[in-house]
């Protein structure tokens, strides 16, 4: 019983970083979008940049869809959402709902994982809420009017301008790229070509639409609506008082769980 929490702790890690990333982790290959994107995850690396956008407040809901056609035909379709709000101090908070996780063999989790994002205490609270715990992990703000580039690995093409549109009030930019992977470099006969068409909004900072297609997973499709932009409720950026704050470094107990933590604030 044990191992299967552990094991089911893993994959919906692993899910929720693969799914999540999605929309915003390629962004820093198109010029259209600014650097340092900050994709929520349960499972950041120690000085993981978060990107910090102030003075925009909103809430929306996101849906991801991932469709794989099998060679006889057959579909096999994944969803999965994410209610996402952010304050005008640029303090984020982001609950997925996990229906599944991608790949070859697409394993049901049926979870849901909730990830607040501090910039000002430079921190991100990952929930665990039947244990009513906060696990804290570090971050690195970004601002938004940073404009450093991030470099662009060498088989990914330049970005092709796909011009303005309006989507719930928000003016939006696209922009599509492709990269490849040569022959050969993980056992494939032939080249394998990517794309990704992202459509990112001007005013609140993040990515509004986009489609990623990819002949090993299939194509999958990012939407972002029921955008609001009213100040959302301060209490859903803190941790609730019945939660125990433990630091991601801790020492693992034998269940699985994140042992004392040395967390300070």
């Amino acid at each position: 019983m044990q191992s299967t929490r552990r094991l089911r702790s893993a994959l919906v890690s692993a899910a929720l970083v693969a799914w999540a990333c999605a929309p915003l982790a390629r962004a820093a290959d198109a010029d259209v979008v600014p650097p340092c994107p900050a994709p929520p995850s349960v499972a950041p690396r120690p000085g993981n940049n978060v990107r910090l956008v102030t003075g925009a407040p909103y809430s929306a809901l996101g849906t991801s869809e991932t469709v794989t056609r099998l060679p006889d035909g057959n579909r096999i379709v994944r969803q999965n959402q994410v209610k996402m709000w952010r304050d005008s101090d640029g303090r984020t908070r982001s609950e997925y709902s996990l229906s599944s996780i991608g790949g070859p063999m697409p394993l049901e989790v049926n979870s849901t994982v909730t990830v607040i994002d501090d910039p000002g205490a430079r921190t991100r609270y990952m929930l665990q809420p039947s244990a009513k715990i906060a696990v804290a992990v570090p971050i690195t703000p970004c601002h938004s009017e940073d404009q450093e580039r991030v470099a662009r690995p060498a088989n990914v093409s330049r970005p092709q301008m796909l011009g303005e549109r309006e989507v719930d009030g928000e003016k939006i930019s696209g922009s599509r790229i492709e990269s490849t992977i040569p022959a050969g470099a993980i056992g494939n006969d032939q080249p394998i070509t990517m794309s990704a068409e992202q459509w990112y909004g001007q005013d609140l900072k993040v990515v509004v639409e986009a489609t990623y297609i990819d002949p090993r997973t299939g194509e999958t499709t990012y939407r972002l609506r029921n955008i609001k932009r009213q100040e959302p409720d301060a209490k859903l950026f803190t941790v609730p008082k019945d939660y125990s704050k433990r630091d991601s470094a801790s020492k693992q107990d034998s269940a699985g769980d994140v042992g004392p933590g040395r967390f300070k604030r």
